[in-house]
């Protein structure tokens, strides 16, 4: 039932461009840099300025719009509304970037990613590239080598397997939705015996990848990944003794790993530890504090992006970090676009998956074709497809892997290539070539073409003279030229100001000859980061630290008070108010702030404990101690 539309020379392109999109991202550290993020977002718009020619210059061209598509372009429109309402813009753009991406990457996968040859190739591209890098992750276990590239990953991910990612967890969400694929390749795949042997190979290796990120989301979706698999498998004949003997292998091996390992279990037990301590496993915490956030606003939720600009209101004090997301895509979805946003997001997934189920009488081969010469290529898309969106649907309940650009995009053309498949099920689904029709392509793919060069330019300039700072030494008069034209490249960044601010404080804080002119410069700094975000609460805090600095003491107040204000919970902030405090000769009320810092958090607060330690002896108070052995804190 295949009416393909001609094809045209671009076609050929615009599936180039996606596959390189889906191949390149993970290369470029997941994308979530500026630069690799920026990357993807330019491809995707390239792909729909060719998809534009192609509207334009071939009259025959007929469009495959199911009812799924309908909704993407709903919720996209919801959060390009939302965006205008956001108390931080720059958070909020983050996030209407990453929207388009996904929306134009599923929208030219559902209309161009159905051709087999062209998904052969790219399904085995990936699953060999997979391979890549998770033999990768496995020489830096190995080698113990704390090397991404020529970068360095943060040191709290310890001997882990992170490939070309910086987080483990992310590399595990990647490996687990091409190992599906590479497994429904190997066993319904139409591909001779020799490359099915290397295929094998590459599947186991992807499988140790995975296990060696140590993620428990990771493993807990690859298992439920592959158990799904197995159950398929045994409802084939040929392959049932084989499954069943797997399953009970899986199992047993599972079990001997967890019990032999003392790390694994420690892993495990994390999961449910709620003790108050730096082990804590904040998840469940911040889970907490986002429920919060959605009861105050839970029709249309509080925007997107806002999650992070927003959680310094609801911060629990066991959580001092900035935790960006909520560890939880589905809470996370509630949180920033709402019932409103969640209600189309389950609908998309509903028509998702029943376009899959459609789609498998008319593609699956029977269990009695299963293993003979009539394997197809196209079955093992379909089967390995779904299966790769089920492993990354149970991952995204303890993870924001749908949040990395790389992860994302996989995500997302794997469903756009599901959906492509309806094209064999019924003729309903096709627009007909018409003017009406292609006008109306038309003015969605010329409408994110629009937002996206809104957004793009200003990205890139201010990307490009950001890095061109960073071949200067830090507060160097070089690096502050060039982080200021980075700053005016895009006014809304708040974060770049606030460097500036930061290093020129540290400077000042010196009190070398000219001090007081670093410190006017910091404080124009502060201000223009209150500015551009101005619920951001260290730009207060720090602005006061710098008047302290002046001896402006008097004038310094009103800033550690809305710093508070902005981050009430923040041992951070009360630990710099409690120095104002001293600048001002108030000892008791530096007491007072400190003891708030250290009440919120006594672990890793050397400011508060060192200062605690004085003020006290200073005072006549008790000595400090530690909250949870007494013991007396020398």
């Amino acid at each position: 039932m295949s009416k393909a539309h001609h094809k045209h020379p671009l076609e050929a392109w615009i599936s180039f461009l996606l596959g390189m999109m889906l191949c390149v991202g993970p290369l470029l550290f997941g994308g979530v840099y500026p630069s690799g993020f920026l990357f993807l977002s330019s491809v995707s718009a390239l792909c729909l300025v060719l998809w534009c020619i192609i509207l334009l210059r071939n009259s025959r061209y007929r469009l495959l719009w199911p009812p799924v598509c309908w909704l993407v372009l709903v919720f996209l429109s919801y959060g390009l509304w939302r965006y205008r309402f956001s108390d931080s813009l720059i958070l909020a753009e983050d996030e209407v970037l990453r929207l388009l991406l996904l929306a134009s990457a599923f929208f030219l996968s559902v209309n161009f990613l159905y051709r087999q040859d062209t998904l052969q190739v790219l399904v085995l591209f990936l699953i060999f590239m997979a391979a890549l890098l998770a033999s990768y992750g496995i020489f830096q276990v190995l080698t113990h080598s704390d090397a991404v590239w020529h970068l360095t990953k943060p040191s709290q991910y310890g001997n882990r397997a992170t490939g070309t990612y910086f987080c483990p967890n992310h590399l595990a969400g990647f490996l687990e939705m091409v190992l599906p694929l590479g497994l429904a390749y190997l066993f319904a795949g139409r591909l001779n015996a020799t490359f099915k042997v290397f295929l094998g190979y590459a599947c186991l290796v992807i499988s140790v990848g995975i296990g060696l990120t140590l993620s428990r989301g990771g493993v807990l979706a690859t298992g439920v990944s592959v158990l799904v698999f197995l159950f398929w498998l045994l409802g084939h004949r040929k392959y049932r003794a084989q499954a069943l003997v797997a399953l009970v292998g899986m199992i047993a091996l599972s079990y001997f790993a967890v019990a032999q390992s003392s790390f694994l279990k420690d892993r495990i037990h994390q999961a449910f530890q709620r003790e108050s301590s730096h082990d804590l496993n904040v998840r469940p915490l911040v889970w907490k504090a986002g429920i919060n956030m959605w009861k105050d606003q839970p029709v249309f939720g509080v925007g997107p992006g806002q999650f992070d600009a927003l959680f310094s209101l609801y911060r629990p004090r066991q959580v001092q970090e900035r935790p960006g997301w909520m560890h939880n895509d589905y809470l996370q979805l509630l949180v920033e676009y709402g019932l409103v946003g969640s209600t189309v997001f389950v609908l998309g997934g509903l028509f998702l998956v029943l376009g899959a189920w459609k789609t498998r009488r008319y593609v699956l081969r029977e269990g009695k074709d299963l293993g003979d010469q009539r394997h197809s290529n196209r079955a093992a898309t379909v089967m390995g497809s779904s299966i790769s969106l089920i492993a990354i649907g149970v991952h995204s309940v303890v993870d924001f892997n749908l949040y990395v650009p790389a992860n994302g995009l996989l995500a997302v053309c794997l469903a756009g290539i599901l959906v492509s498949h309806l094209r064999f099920t019924t003729e309903s689904y096709w627009w007909r070539s018409s003017w009406f029709h292609r006008c109306l392509v038309l003015l969605l793919c010329v409408g994110m073409i629009g937002t996206l060069l809104n957004f793009l330019p200003s990205r890139w300039a201010s990307d490009y003279w950001e890095n061109q700072a960073g071949s200067h030494a830090k507060g160097s008069e070089q690096w502050v030229e060039h982080m200021a034209r980075a700053a005016s490249s895009k006014p809304g960044r708040y974060d770049l100001p606030y460097e500036v601010g930061e290093t020129l404080l540290q400077r000042g804080r010196q009190f070398a000859p000219g001090y007081e002119r670093e410190l006017e410069k910091s404080i124009r700094w502060f201000e223009q980061s209150i500015e551009a975000w101005p619920s951001y609460a260290f730009a207060y805090l720090l602005k006061g630290h710098a008047l302290d600095s002046l001896g402006r003491m008097a004038e310094a107040e009103s800033y550690y008070n809305m710093a508070a204000s902005l981050e009430p919970e923040s041992s951070f902030v009360w630990a710099y108010w409690g120095l104002h405090e001293i600048e001002k000769g108030d000892l008791e009320e530096a007491h007072v702030k400190f003891e708030k810092s250290w009440e919120i958090r006594w672990y890793g607060n050397h400011l508060a404990r060192d200062y605690l330690r004085i003020l006290k002896q200073r005072l006549g108070l008790p000595p400090l101690t530690n909250p949870e052995t007494g013991e007396i804190i020398h």
